[in-house]
């Protein structure tokens, strides 16, 4: 949704790639259920005040998969943002982003997350690799992979079990 918005947005936000730099699959002992991890760079390209910037940021997707009959099919994906960074497009024009406005943000992705909010897209705010949400995520692959049910929920709000 937020690349499909903008590119509505025209010049301000032009692009979103994906860049796949490595994967691995975890598989549970039966052999039925799976987590596929990926690492990627995210890139985004803003435009503020006429001035180009690349957003990088490093993440990694996690793919929760079933076999059910003789098919495979994601049931549940997330990913978590590790670091991020903004770069010039041309390094003679400079954006300057202020600290106190970034600092709100988590820390695995706050300049994208600023970005997003300065054009209006609001940033979800609970993917950081940093934070509570990878101890849940990764409890959540563990579950999965032992056969148990899990929701789609990275606040541990929904588990009365999880401790932060």
């Amino acid at each position: 949704m937020t690349s499909k918005a903008g590119f509505e947005k025209g010049s301000r936000f032009m692009y979103i790639l994906h860049r796949i730099i490595g994967s691995q699959v975890d598989m549970s002992p039966d052999l039925t259920r799976a987590v596929c991890k990926m690492k990627i760079t995210i890139t985004c390209r803003f435009t503020f005040d006429d001035i180009e910037m690349d957003n990088d940021a490093d993440c990694r997707f996690f793919f929760f998969l079933e076999k059910r009959g003789q098919r495979w099919g994601v049931v549940f994906y997330t990913l978590l943002f590790d670091k991020d960074k903004f770069t010039p497009v041309n390094p003679e024009r400079i954006y300057s982003i202020p600290e106190d406005e970034v600092k709100q943000y988590p820390s695995g992705y706050k300049y994208l997350a600023w970005a997003e909010n300065k054009i209006s897209q609001p940033p979800k705010m609970n993917l950081n690799a940093h934070g509570p949400e990878r101890n849940i995520l990764y409890g959540r692959m563990k579950t999965w992979l032992e056969g148990g049910q899990i929701r789609p929920d990275l606040t541990g709000e929904d588990d009365p079990h999880w401790k932060p």
